[in-house]
């Protein structure tokens, strides 16, 4: 029995990790994301926790991201500030998004990266993803 268990729990993550995998691939689906993690930040209560996380996981991710290429050596993808909340991370990524409707087909990490360096741009340097 417990064998059984232990089979139906890893099929489950397993499951769900697919899932995950596959979520946001192109700026539809992370638009998607960014709009739920607003309306959280908004206030409205129906929301999916999971787009909100993964939205917020973007954000989060670009942010920590950057900071390693600056520690490292590398010249930064985006000169923000030192605290940017992950709340004002995903209205910037959002403003991008409905802002630059016809590339939501194109690949989501690369839609990110240019909404922060559209928004946070270093002064020598230009960088675009497209």
């Amino acid at each position: 029995m417990k064998k059984i268990m232990f089979a139906v729990i890893v099929a489950f993550i397993l499951t769900l990790a697919c899932q995950f995998t596959s979520y946001a691939t192109d700026g539809n689906t992370l638009l998607e994301s960014c709009t739920a993690a607003i309306q959280k930040m908004d206030g409205k209560d129906k929301v999916s926790g999971v787009k909100v996380g993964y939205c917020y996981g973007y954000v989060q991710g670009l942010i920590d991201m950057n900071a390693f290429y600056k520690v490292s050596g590398a010249p930064p993808l985006f000169c923000s500030p030192q605290t940017i909340s992950n709340g004002e991370g995903a209205r910037i990524i959002y403003n991008y998004l409905q802002n630059h409707r016809e590339r939501l087909g194109e690949y989501a990490g690369i839609l990110a990266v240019d909404a922060y360096v559209e928004a946070f741009p270093c002064s020598d340097l230009k960088l675009s993803l497209r």
